[in-house]
């Protein structure tokens, strides 16, 4: 099997290093260090799921899309900013009606690319395994909450990514297709926008953020947002309300994350632009369409558009 893997950051990384370790042929698209590092070092993958190093033959990487081959899946594994600009030059290279599957954070990126692509063609994953990228071309596995899942937005036929989830779990990451993918994007909706932000604002794992009052109260009332927003666009998620949810959240899913540094920290301390907008964001501005109070997520974004824009020290 091909499968192209258009970005090579921490998720590219390291949801290529499972299907190279699977057996199949994958073509990674990446900004030139990150292709130089891997053409020189091959690809590293340590963490939970043990340590692993393929060589630069076991796969191929490129700097520019040229679809000179035909591939059976293509993976968008780019920050949520990029996504219509990957769109378009994949529509420009694109001539075949294989699957795309957006791995992506947030809520909206799916929409966009059907402006470019039919709705049958586009997919989405839910993936909430935590990757983080200490060098170019090695990625660390820290945490896995859940299986990778599967699915489609918009009732296209979901079969055909049954070859995808089979290949990611022969690599050794749990994956499976589901007819609940709504569901599943919303729940990690529910899961970054009340930590990812919060974290990188404070500086702290994961964890810390549960052991406080004030965080705890900031976290809940940006669910209770989240929650809001979603059921006035008509969609729901696997709970039926945000004391369902938060009863599991601090039970079972922030305790499973608690040494985690959202990538949103991350970001900050590089230096580089976030995706706020496509979590908190999308809150905010579908909040204030529906005249929801979504404040909370308001003041959490506004904070980390500040600290994404603040002048760097000379």
């Amino acid at each position: 099997m091909k499968v192209l893997v258009f970005g090579a950051g921490a998720v590219g990384l390291g949801l290529s290093s499972f299907l190279i370790q699977a057996g199949h042929h994958v073509h990674l698209v990446g900004k030139e260090e990150t292709v130089s590092a891997l053409k020189k070092n091959g690809l590293t993958r340590r963490g939970i799921f043990g340590q692993v190093c393929f060589s630069p033959q076991k796969f191929s990487a490129s700097t520019t899309l040229d679809l000179t081959e035909s591939f059976d899946f293509f993976l968008v594994c780019i920050k949520t900013f990029d996504t219509e600009n990957v769109a378009r030059q994949l529509r420009s290279e694109c001539e075949n009606y294989s699957p795309i599957i957006l791995c992506q954070n947030g809520w909206g990126n799916a929409e966009i690319f059907t402006r470019y692509f039919p709705k049958s063609q586009i997919f989405n994953a839910r993936v909430i395994t935590g990757f983080t990228r200490p060098e170019p071309h090695v990625v660390d596995v820290t945490v896995h909450a859940q299986s990778v899942h599967l699915g489609s937005l918009f009732d296209g036929d979901c079969n055909q990514l049954q070859d995808l989830a089979m290949a990611l779990n022969h690599g050794g990451l749990p994956s499976a297709v589901t007819s609940d993918i709504s569901k599943d994007l919303w729940a990690k909706m529910l899961y970054n926008c009340a930590l990812n932000a919060l974290g990188a604002v404070l500086q702290v794992p994961y964890g810390h953020l549960g052991e406080n009052e004030n965080s705890r109260l900031l976290m809940e009332r940006i669910i209770e947002e989240v929650f809001q927003v979603m059921h006035g666009l008509g969609y729901g998620s696997h709970w039926e309300s945000a004391k369902a949810y938060l009863k599991e959240f601090y039970s079972r899913l922030l305790p499973s994350t608690y040494e985690h540094e959202s990538s949103m920290l991350q970001d900050i301390r590089a230096g580089r632009q976030t995706e706020i907008e496509a979590l908190n964001g999308v809150i905010v501005r579908e909040g204030q369409r529906l005249k929801v109070d979504v404040s909370c997520n308001e003041t959490i974004r506004n904070q980390i558009l500040f600290l994404q824009n603040k002048p760097k020290p000379t």
